[in-house]
């Protein structure tokens, strides 16, 4: 009864507000196949094909010796990083599929291996939203060295995971389901987007005030990094809040990692306040610097 309920309040909403429901469904659309699909695609398909033929683990066995977990670990957080989202999640989601990892260790790492890509970073929010007033290596620093700290930490202070590696054989690409997975990755993170830009584009008219619209920033980075840039603050907090969104993503983001995981006993809510500690490292590294 409460989920029928539920439904058709939002079909009542849903038809009180319906140009903005259409609008925020344009927006959604339009960031979804000019900016997501040519940037993100290309990735998965290779991450797809890399995963099918188990090309990670030719890599891993010539550090077998060493800690060929380790490896598996340092690919997931390098490619995640710079791939973008959701590409991080995907490749560990890949890895526990393959049993590479257990799904401990993806958990710990999903925070890690979830970032913009530096495409992203450098080519959009340095140039168009930071405009270049701090230093490159500075906005970098932010963004990556916090994910390095937290690794280090992992490594040190985190219990030895005991999974075993199995040697998956190799087998041949199936391309129709590598395209087939491909687009069903790309539809859920479509999906999710139009979702989020419809919420704010909703709920932002209600939400003049500077707080509110600090907050709703955070729901999806594209949208919320303009937003936060067109706010009456100091320079100093304005910067520091612009590049902490760079490194908590947004709950868009999250939710597009959330879509591509298949393994059990996922962690969304450990991931979130993960983020939330690294992306409260680089408001401190920007805000101790510009101050």
């Amino acid at each position: 009864m409460k989920q029928f309920l539920l439904m058709i309040s939002l079909l009542i909403m849903l038809l009180i507000f319906h140009d903005t429901v259409i609008s925020g469904t344009q927006n959604g659309l339009l960031l979804w196949y000019q900016t997501l699909v040519p940037s993100l695609l290309p990735f998965i398909l290779v991450t797809n094909a890399m995963s099918e033929t188990n090309a990670y683990y030719s890599i891993a066995r010539h550090f077998q010796k060493i800690h060929p977990q380790k490896t598996y670990e340092i690919i997931a957080i390098l490619l995640g990083n710079l791939c973008g989202y959701p590409i991080g999640g995907k490749i560990l989601n890949d890895f526990v599929k393959n049993q590479c990892i257990s799904n401990k260790q993806a958990n710990r790492l999903l925070p890690l291996a979830s970032q913009a890509s530096p495409m992203f970073l450098l080519g959009y929010v340095y140039n168009h939203i930071l405009h270049k007033e701090i230093s490159l290596g500075i906005f970098l620093i932010s963004i990556y060295l916090p994910t390095i700290i937290y690794y280090t930490c992992l490594c040190l202070f985190s219990a030895k995971d005991v999974h075993p590696i199995y040697c998956i054989s190799t087998q041949k690409i199936n391309i129709k389901d590598t395209f087939l997975h491909a687009v069903e990755i790309m539809v859920m993170i479509g999906l999710y987007v139009i979702i989020f830009s419809i919420l704010l584009t909703t709920l932002l008219p209600f939400f003049q005030f500077t707080p509110a619209k600090i907050i709703l920033s955070f729901f999806e980075i594209t949208t919320g990094l303009p937003l936060l840039n067109s706010l009456p603050l100091t320079k100093p907090f304005q910067m520091a809040l612009l590049c902490s969104l760079c490194s908590f993503g947004g709950l868009c983001s999250a939710f597009q990692v959330k879509g591509v995981l298949e393994y059990s006993n996922t962690d969304i809510k450990k991931y979130l306040l993960n983020k939330c500690a690294l992306s409260t490292g680089t408001f401190l590294i920007i805000y101790i610097y510009n101050y």
